[in-house]
């Protein structure tokens, strides 16, 4: 069963691991990985601050397969997101990270018995 530290991490390493992917292919050498994966690790828990894991069947619909195609479409229109100013860069950033690592928490929980309902 995952708990809040291992969605953490989960989510920390995937979202940290991509971005050092996208900037390697980039050509770029910052610590911007490190920053994405320590935001990625504080909103790891984000789904269970919006459906307390306070019993076994805690998972409604912020923890269902509907909520996470809903979800991805957003990062989708996100991602296409032409920003004018840095304030604009920066929400798409922080965006970005967020919904990646709900989406990362909702994985790990469908691969638990309980996995995740449909809607």
């Amino acid at each position: 069963m995952s708990n809040a530290a291992a969605h953490r991490l989960g989510a920390a390493l995937t979202i940290g691991g991509i971005s050092a992917y996208v900037e390697n292919k980039n050509g770029e050498n910052t610590a911007k990985p490190l920053a994405h994966a320590t935001l990625a690790g504080i909103l790891g828990t984000l789904p269970d601050l919006l459906e307390p894991a306070s019993h076994p069947n805690h998972r409604k619909s912020f923890h269902s397969v509907a909520f996470a195609g809903l979800l991805n479409y957003g990062l989708y229109w996100l991602q296409q997101w032409e920003t004018e100013d840095d304030f604009q860069a920066l929400a798409k950033t922080v965006g970005l990270i967020a919904g990646g690592a709900y989406l990362v928490h909702l994985a790990m929980d469908a691969t638990t018995p309980k996995s995740l309902p449909l809607i």
